[in-house]
C-alpha cells in the first residue's frame, strides 16, 4: 500500500468517525430528552408568520397554530401584496379563527433587502406579546408546541431558542429528497453542533425570543440585509451575552409536492449561505458524507480495497440515515430511503460544488450576491434568469 492509499484510508476513517459521532450524538440526545412541561408563567406570545406564495398545505399548517394548548397568544400574518397567492388563504384563516386570535397585514417589501425580514419588521411593530415567535408558513405544529420553546426560554440567561425540524408528507421525489436531507443531515448536524461542539445553530423556521432581548440587540432591523437572518440573529444574541438554545422537540416542515429542481435550488442556496457564514467549515462539509469520501477515494484508486470501502460506507450511511429518520419522525422505516440516501449524498455534493463556484443567489424573485456573513448585494438578472422568467410567465 503506497502513501496515497494510506492517506485515502485515513480520510475515509476520519469521515466515518465524524459522521458516526454526529449520528449517535443526535440519537442519544433525542432518546434522553425530557418531556416539555407546561410553563408556570404564561406570558403573552406573538407568533409572526411571514407568508410568500402557496406553500404545501398552507391552510392546514396555519390551522395547527390555531389549536395550540396555550392560554394567551396571537398569530400575526403578513404578505407583501394582496396579489400573493397566500393572501386569500391567510384572509380566510383570520376570518375563521377570529380577530382576537389572528391578524393579517400587508407589509412593505422595500424596508429590507431580505424580503422575509421586511415582513418581520412590520409584524414586529404590531405584535403585543412579551415573547416573539418566528414561524415559517410551511411549518406545522402540535398543540403543546409552545411548551417546548418556553421551557428553553425559561432558563436564566437564555434570550432565544429554536426548534429542530422534521420534514414530512412527501409525495414526490423532490419532497422525499428534501425531507431526507432534513432528517439525515440537518437535524443531526444542528444537535451535534450544539452538544458536541458547543455551537448553537438557530433556525428561523421556528424561533422564539424574549421581546426585550430582541429589542436590546436592535430588533429584526439588525438582520435586514443578510440572507441568513436566523443564524446571524442567533450570533447577535450570543455576542450580547445571551444564551441561545435548541429545543429537541421537532416541528414538522411540510414538503409534499415540491420538484427536484426546487430542492436542488434550495440546497444550493443554503450551501452558498453556509459558505458566506463559515467558509472554513463549509470547505470540510463533504467529509461528513462517508459515501462521497469513499467514492472520491475509489475514483483516485479504483482497487478492490476501495470498492469494498465504498460498499461499506454506503451500508453504514444508509443504516444511519434510517435510524435518524426513525428517531426524528417517530414513524416506521420507508423502503425508498435506501436508494434515496445514496442519491441524496451525490446530489448534495453537487449543490456544494455549485456553491464553491458561485455566490449568486435567486430568492423570492430577488437576485443577489452573497458576501461575508451572508450580506446581500443586489445583482442584475443574467440572460438565463430573464429567459426563465419569460418561460414561467
Amino acid at each position: 500500500m503506497d502513501a496515497v492509499q494510506s492517506a485515502l484510508l485515513a480520510l475515509e476513517a476520519a469521515s466515518a468517525a465524524l459522521y458516526l459521532t454526529m449520528v449517535f450524538g443526535f440519537v442519544i440526545a433525542i432518546v434522553r430528552r425530557t418531556p416539555a412541561r407546561a410553563p408556570q408563567n404564561t406570558p403573552r406570545v406573538s407568533i409572526l408568520k411571514p407568508l410568500a406564495g402557496m406553500d404545501d398545505e398552507l391552510d392546514e399548517n396555519l390551522s395547527s397554530f390555531a389549536a395550540l394548548d396555550y392560554p394567551d397568544y396571537e398569530i400575526v400574518l403578513g404578505v407583501a401584496s394582496v396579489d400573493d397567492a397566500a393572501y386569500s388563504v391567510a384572509r380566510r384563516f383570520v376570518e375563521r379563527v377570529g380577530p382576537e386570535r389572528a391578524r393579517l397585514i400587508v407589509t412593505d417589501p422595500g424596508t429590507a433587502t431580505n424580503p422575509k425580514v421586511a415582513q418581520l419588521l412590520a409584524l414586529e411593530r404590531i405584535a403585543s406579546g412579551k415573547i416573539v415567535v418566528v414561524s415559517d408558513s410551511n411549518v406545522r405544529v402540535k398543540p403543546r408546541y409552545l411548551d417546548a420553546l418556553l421551557a428553553e426560554l425559561s432558563t436564566p440567561g437564555v434570550g432565544a431558542a429554536s426548534s429542530i425540524v422534521a420534514g414530512s408528507g412527501e409525495r414526490t421525489l423532490g419532497a422525499a429528497m428534501e425531507n431526507l436531507q432534513l432528517g439525515a443531515v440537518i437535524a443531526p448536524g444542528i444537535v451535534a453542533s450544539a452538544l458536541v461542539l458547543g455551537k448553537t445553530i438557530t433556525l428561523g423556521k421556528s424561533m422564539a425570543m424574549w421581546r426585550h432581548s430582541l429589542q436590546s440587540i436592535g430588533g429584526f432591523a439588525r438582520v435586514a440585509h443578510v440572507l441568513s437572518d436566523d443564524h446571524v440573529l442567533g450570533r447577535a444574541f450570543e455576542r450580547a451575552g445571551y444564551r441561545v438554545c435548541i429545543s429537541l422537540w421537532p416541528v414538522d416542515n411540510r414538503n409534499v409536492d415540491c420538484t427536484l429542481n426546487r430542492t436542488i435550488a434550495r440546497h444550493t442556496r443554503w450551501a452558498q449561505t453556509r459558505r458566506a457564514l463559515a467558509p472554513v467549515a463549509f470547505l470540510v462539509e463533504p467529509v461528513l458524507s462517508p459515501i462521497v469520501i469513499a467514492t472520491l477515494a475509489c475514483a483516485v484508486s479504483p482497487t478492490n480495497l476501495f470498492c469494498l470501502t465504498l460498499a461499506c460506507a454506503a451500508i453504514v450511511q444508509i443504516a444511519c440515515a434510517a435510524i435518524t429518520m426513525r428517531t426524528l419522525r417517530g414513524v416506521g422505516l420507508r423502503w425508498y430511503w435506501v436508494p434515496l440516501e445514496i442519491a441524496r449524498s451525490y446530489l448534495l455534493f453537487f449543490c456544494w460544488l455549485r456553491a464553491c463556484i458561485s455566490r449568486r443567489v435567486t430568492w423570492r424573485g430577488h437576485y443577489v450576491e452573497l458576501i461575508r456573513d451572508s450580506a446581500m448585494v443586489p445583482a442584475e438578472p443574467t440572460m438565463r434568469d430573464r429567459i426563465r422568467g419569460m418561460v414561467r410567465t
